[in-house]
């Protein structure tokens, strides 16, 4: 019998769920999958490029990423709007969360909420002449630290290849492939 404390992780199931987890040793999920690993490596890396691109556009005086996310999403959009589902969908976002960041960015006098001339019921963020100039501003420091974060250790042809294997993997888990 192997002596307890040589041993790294205890693995217990829990009798209310079945689910197994880790009560000791380095992996609390319990699980060492590369599968695991590629999404953990994936939420890490989100967080330490978004906390980059916050830091420096706080550096040059200019709105949160939230804010650059919503106008450049509007901005690439078909005249310049999104319908606000398709907004919340494109941000990964709760309706009730686009509804305050809408909110706010109306309030700054960055984007405006308009209807459908045949359906009243759907309304869009639309994008106003002010939320394009902030945009135009924002868009270098985003950019210089994009380049800055990924030049360095992927090439064009790397990034792409990343770009359609993330694409892959979010098309798996919506179910839309």
């Amino acid at each position: 019998m192997a002596d307890p404390s040589s041993i790294a992780t205890e693995t217990t199931i829990s009798q209310h769920t079945g689910v197994a987890t880790s009560v000791a040793g380095r992996d609390p999920l319990g699980t060492c999958s590369p599968h695991h690993q590629a999404w953990r490596s994936l939420a890490q890396t989100h967080a330490a490029v978004s906390g980059r691109l916050q830091d420096a556009l706080a550096v040059a005086e200019l709105p949160p990423l939230a804010w650059f996310e919503m106008l450049a999403a509007i901005a690439a959009a078909d005249g310049e709007r999104m319908k606000m589902g398709e907004l919340a969908e494109a941000l990964v976002i709760t309706r009730g969360g686009l509804t305050k960041l809408v909110d706010r960015l109306v309030k700054a006098g960055l984007i405006e909420r308009t209807f459908c001339e045949t359906d009243r019921r759907v309304s869009y963020a639309t994008l106003l002449p002010a939320g394009a100039d902030l945009l135009e501003e924002m868009v270098p420091v985003v950019s210089t630290e994009l380049e800055l974060a990924f030049a360095a250790r992927l090439s064009e042809p790397q990034a792409d290849e990343l770009r359609a294997t993330l694409d892959s993997v979010r098309g798996s888990a919506c179910g839309t492939d």
